[in-house]
């Protein structure tokens, strides 16, 4: 499966040591198979620096969810669980990882700054 990252370099290797802590799901590395999606973090992150945005596609081994050595957790809905697990990865009293997973699969929450409020 085709998966994307949006930035403002070309990422030709993934290296974990440069991800930032306190993210949705915890310090990683972070990939949408909607390209669409890719293109417009892409932007915003570029519009941080001033730079071109990028986006980098990676081809995926979906049979990694089969994988027995590899632990994985999924999200598919926006529920309790995962807001929890969502609050508890943003704290940034922690630096410490607060869960072990290999894969953590959903919906990551979206914060737009430049939205305009409804007037209702």
């Amino acid at each position: 499966m085709k998966v994307y990252h949006g930035s403002d370099i070309n990422i030709e290797v993934i290296d974990l040591a440069k991800c930032k802590p306190n993210k949705d799901f915890g310090k990683g590395f972070y990939v949408t198979n909607i390209r669409q999606q890719a293109e417009e973090m892409a932007v915003r992150v570029a519009e941080w620096g001033d730079k071109a945005p990028v986006v980098t596609e990676f081809e995926f081994d979906e049979s990694a969810f089969d994988d027995e050595d590899i632990s994985t957790l999924c999200f598919s809905t926006y529920d309790e669980a995962w807001l929890d697990f969502i609050i508890q990865n943003r704290n940034k009293s922690r630096y410490d990882a607060i869960h072990e997973y290999d894969i953590v699969e959903g919906r990551v929450s979206w914060l737009y700054s430049r939205c305009v409020p409804s007037t209702s």
